[in-house]
């Protein structure tokens, strides 16, 4: 039940496990690692040397999406050889950096933090064929301070779409949307579901 609070309530039923990483600044990347099954290297340089080569690489396009954040999201997720762990001004942020990671990686990213709860899909790929081949990576946050990836049950429904997709999405991209069912928060009768969540706990650095 340990980060259950991290979640919109009504989210809880949907959850099946919670799976902790290494607090030390790199925990957002960790937990992207973590999904794209990045457990066993160093999946965390991984991570943000491919979202950097990203947003280098498709400069234009980022510069349009990000505005006047485009330097600070390029600025934070630039890797150091040498850095172990990350100070504040490098952590993943979200909605900023959403659009940013589901493109890099051509993944479907949630972001289940209360309050900000929300869908990013990839801009510019074509969706594999079946749905069962599109891997989504579920995030929640920790007062700000912690991020911890979170498993979903089979045919839970999303958050809705970050509204800034629709505006940058190339034609080939539009197909990320179908098959999946995406909702505003909304009550769900439910009993006490919180105490059923287990937690995983990561905590090879």
């Amino acid at each position: 039940m340990a980060y259950s609070h991290c979640l919109e309530p009504d989210w809880l039923p949907h959850v099946d496990a919670i799976i902790d990483v290494v607090s030390d600044g790199n925990c957002g990347y960790r937990c992207i690692a973590s999904g794209l099954g990045l457990v066993d290297v160093d999946g965390r340089r991984i991570v943000r040397r491919r979202m950097y080569d990203e947003i280098i690489g498709y400069e234009d396009l980022w510069r349009e999406v990000l505005g006047s954040s485009f330097e600070t999201v390029k600025n934070a997720v630039h890797c150091p050889e040498k850095q172990e762990g990350a100070s504040f001004k490098e952590w993943l942020i979200l909605p900023d950096m959403g659009l940013l990671v589901s493109t890099a990686f051509n993944v479907i990213l949630v972001n289940l933090s209360h309050g900000s709860a929300s869908t990013f899909l990839p801009l510019r790929s074509t969706p594999t064929s079946s749905l069962h081949n599109r891997l989504i990576i579920v995030m929640a946050n920790e007062r700000n301070i912690h991020w911890v990836r979170v498993q979903l049950g089979v045919n839970a429904p999303l958050p809705s779409l970050y509204p800034s997709w629709d505006r940058y999405i190339e034609d080939c991209a539009k197909g990320w949307r179908d098959g999946f069912v995406f909702r505003d928060i909304a009550p769900i009768a439910t009993a006490d579901h919180e105490a059923t969540i287990p937690v995983v706990d990561l905590d090879t650095p």
